[in-house]
């Protein structure tokens, strides 16, 4: 990472923690959707990195959300009941996943589909999950005597979970493991040619995006106090893709977030104002319109080919990266 980047990055911190207290309550609220869709848009992009489109992210998201609400209910630690809902995520992918991820891409993509929209009329449907009304009243989640009921606390309840998502993933990436996600994303015939399991690493890959999925579910429901089908719908998991879309597809961990942070910040500016609050998928549509249109690599991909060779150009741009470090010396013979 370069000095400006570290510098960025910083900065970047330091804002996300005084933003509660720089802004008003509604748009904390904003913040803390914002964080959720952010995390459910890394998981999308992560089941990317093995060349597998997810359109079953509302059905784990649902499933951590379900195990919370229902556990808390019985008087579980919520801490506890985000760890359980993403071990059944991963207990019920794994035997769900064996059938469809042996048959190829196109059979996966299907599955995820059929799956999604299961979830949902069994979220619905089932007389244990509460009905269409679904399941209201959820305690607040505690540690020892504090609660977190006020929205500031839960942004940052939900900024140590994306932080979290953020560090393991990064780890991820950067292992052996994910060198060998990359080289099925070039080609599945070369990762197979050098020995790699293809079906194996994938199986890994969607897994482990099941448990942060579920982990993104136990955190709403921890901030919304309901669980609530309508909230985990296949409409609203296949939504993620947009983030990947808008932010850029070759940043797998900055592009959803950013595409998160601009296909929920400009939408809910644009329903503030009395009756257009039907606009907000409008919004939403013409944003990644106007995106392939004139942007097809996302944001990022713009600031790669345009701004960054702009930067490279300028003089002030080296004196503050090379800032603090020495030159190096040419050693004598």
């Amino acid at each position: 990472m370069s000095r400006i980047a570290k510098i960025a990055l910083g900065v970047l911190v330091l804002l996300l923690i005084a933003f509660p207290l720089l802004v008003n309550p509604y748009t904390v609220q904003v913040g803390i959707t914002t964080i959720t869709y952010s995390m459910l848009g890394l998981a999308f992009a992560f089941s990317m990195r093995v060349g597998l489109p997810r359109l079953d992210i509302g059905a784990w998201w649902g499933v951590g959300g379900y195990t919370t609400a229902l556990l808390m209910k019985t008087g579980m630690s919520f801490w506890l009941t985000a760890l359980i809902g993403g071990i059944i995520a991963v207990i019920l992918g794994f035997l769900l996943f064996s059938i469809a991820l042996p048959r190829g891409m196109m059979a996966f993509f299907i599955f995820c589909m059929v799956l999604s929209m299961a979830f949902y009329q069994m979220f619905g449907s089932v007389p244990l999950f509460g009905g269409w009304g679904g399941i209201l009243d959820v305690p607040a989640p505690t540690i020892g005597s504090f609660t977190f009921i006020n929205k500031p606390e839960l942004y940052y309840m939900g900024l140590f979970f994306l932080a979290l998502t953020l560090v393991v993933y990064y780890l991820l990436y950067n292992s052996k493991i994910g060198r060998a996600w990359a080289a099925i994303s070039s080609s599945l015939k070369l990762a197979r040619s050098v020995g790699i399991g293809v079906v194996r690493y994938r199986m890994a890959n969607v897994l482990i995006g099941n448990f942060f999925i579920a982990l993104a579910g136990s955190f709403f429901v921890a901030y919304y106090r309901a669980a609530i089908p309508t909230i985990f719908s296949f409409q609203a998991g296949a939504i993620v893709m947009v983030y990947l879309i808008i932010g850029g597809f070759m940043h797998f961990l900055t592009g959803p977030i950013l595409g998160a942070l601009i296909a929920t910040f400009i939408p809910e500016f644009v329903s503030r104002f009395k009756g257009y609050i039907e606009y907000q998928s409008i919004a939403i549509a013409v944003i990644v319109i106007l995106i392939l249109m004139f942007l097809p690599l996302g944001i990022l991909g713009w600031v790669d080919q345009r701004v960054k060779p702009w930067l490279y150009r300028r003089k002030w741009y080296w004196r503050i990266s090379r800032w603090g470090v020495k030159e190096e010396r040419e050693i004598p013979a």
